[in-house]
């Protein structure tokens, strides 16, 4: 049996617990994080599975987060959601589902995907 994979999850919108809880109930061990400035510390080459960051009203800053981590650390799956990011590979369109669905495309064959079937 694998371990679960872990998630950091930046995030500090008002609905983030219905994020973490989804992604938890999916198999993931979720690291949240409000503030970009913590999890950059946090951030280490390899310390997480995927780092997903939710933009919400901080799009500027987030996406040039996540370019800074594109460029710092280039094979680190990342994903961001709730923003405006163009066609960058990790720009995931709005919605929870849409975020579920990415996350158990990145980390294929995992616990998330293995419960995505049996629903």
């Amino acid at each position: 049996m694998n371990s679960p994979r872990k998630i950091l999850l930046i995030d500090n919108a008002p609905d983030r617990k219905e994020r973490i809880k989804a992604l938890s109930h999916r198999g993931y061990t979720v690291f949240p994080a409000l503030k970009m400035e913590e999890a950059r510390s946090r951030c280490m080459r390899g310390g997480y599975d995927l780092i997903v960051v939710h933009a919400g009203e901080q799009q500027e800053q987030a996406l040039a987060f996540c370019e800074e981590l594109r460029a710092q650390c280039p094979k680190q799956p990342l994903l961001m959601t709730g923003g405006t990011a163009g066609d960058r590979d990790y720009a995931v369109p709005a919605g929870l589902q849409s975020l579920l669905q990415r996350v158990d495309e990145t980390l294929p064959g995992e616990a998330g995907s293995d419960l995505a079937s049996a629903a």
